[in-house]
């Protein structure tokens, strides 16, 4: 992945690993058994993990995974440019910060150094409000800043001066847990879909107007449908459209790849296990990782929860219980990797506790 992106409120560094060496990498996957294997089913090659041969446990170096860290100073001048650790997501472009927290407050849009620009829409009812927000896409290039609300039939549109635009309508309404990815050159615009009863197709691709243009039928990739699943983990930290379903037992299912040439769902990976098991599959531009479903509670935000990391390459792998920066610091919170979208691998925190931990260490 690009880099390490922390955002903290009260503290401003920058720490530059460089890009890990060939044989570092090498050395630590060599360390790990391996624990999972290239299958050929449907004609289709997959990696599969067999979790009963994961044994090892340790901690992941975060510069296995990035470039580089860099710590942002957020700013904290003003109400409007506070933001929490709680439920945040953040999106990035080359030069822009967006930050959203589901209904918790407006999407804030910063500079890439930190800086408060403001707000995108509004919490509300009225022309350019959401009440909850779901995902988002930002548009540099062609100044569009996208958001899809929850429950919604539509896409609202801004500029990043936080004019609003006409909305885009979708092919088909959405409930929740959805990804968006606009190609705006094209005026176009790629949706994922959670499975359920309702779903006619889990993914597919539109135009402006809300004329499909191609999509991959759910009841062709799943069969026997009687629950809602909560989301689609797409995050596009890779070139390709990851899918996977999260929020009903998952423990045997694929996670796809959508091949947009061939409109098709490819299967890439899956976990062999329970049936009944409640799986999270994300996908970095090197490894997999699993980490087992935990439903949350209002105190629960440090929750630290088993996960296995699969190295795409070797096949080798281990569970860790988090990844560790450079001075010691380790991540591992249940939610930390569904937060992060595109290629940016970023953390909230607060200044106190990364200080307080450098200054013992």
């Amino acid at each position: 992945m690009k880099k390490l992106l922390f955002f903290l409120s009260c503290i401003s560094a920058l720490f530059s690993c460089g890009e890990t060496t060939k044989q570092e990498v090498k050395s630590f996957w060599d360390q790990c058994d391996v624990i999972a294997k290239r299958e050929v089913i449907n004609g289709d090659t997959v990696i599969v993990c067999d979790s009963k041969l994961v044994k090892q446990k340790k901690n992941i170096p975060l510069n296995l995974l990035v470039d580089s860290i860099e710590v942002i100073k957020m700013d904290n001048k003003n109400e409007e440019a506070l933001i929490s650790k709680r439920f945040v997501h953040t999106y990035f472009t080359e030069n822009y910060i967006g930050v959203t927290a589901y209904s918790y407050f407006p999407m804030k849009l910063f500079r890439k150094d930190g800086t408060f620009l403001r707000h995108i829409g509004a919490i509300g009812q009225g022309p350019g409000e959401y009440t909850v927000i779901d995902a988002i896409d930002m548009d540099e290039k062609n100044d569009r800043i996208y958001i899809l609300p929850f429950s919604t039939d539509y896409i609202l549109v801004y500029d990043f001066k936080g004019n609003i635009y006409p909305r885009i309508k979708l092919a088909e309404s959405l409930l929740y847990g959805s990804t968006i990815k606009v190609y705006g050159d094209k005026k176009q615009v790629l949706v994922t879909k959670p499975i359920s009863p309702d779903t006619n197709y889990c993914v597919w691709i539109q135009d402006f107007e809300g004329n499909l243009i191609q999509g991959a039928k759910m009841s062709d990739y799943y069969k026997d449908v009687t629950s809602f699943s909560e989301s689609t983990i797409t995050r596009l930290r890779t070139d390709a459209v990851e899918l996977f379903r999260l929020g009903i037992p998952n423990g045997n299912e694929f996670l796809y790849h959508y091949d947009i040439p061939k409109n098709r769902l490819e299967p890439k990976f899956m976990v062999n296990g329970d049936d009944f098991d409640w799986n999270i599959i994300h996908e970095l531009p090197h490894q997999y990782i699993v980490q087992k479903c935990q439903r949350i509670g209002a105190d629960d935000d440090e929750l630290f929860t088993q996960k296995i990391i699969v190295d795409k390459k070797t096949l080798r792998g281990c569970y860790f219980d988090g990844f560790e920066t450079s001075f010691g610091l380790i991540y591992g919170q249940y939610s930390i990797l569904y937060a992060m979208n595109g290629p940016s691998f970023s953390i909230i925190d607060f200044s106190s506790k990364v200080s307080e931990y450098i200054q013992k260490h």
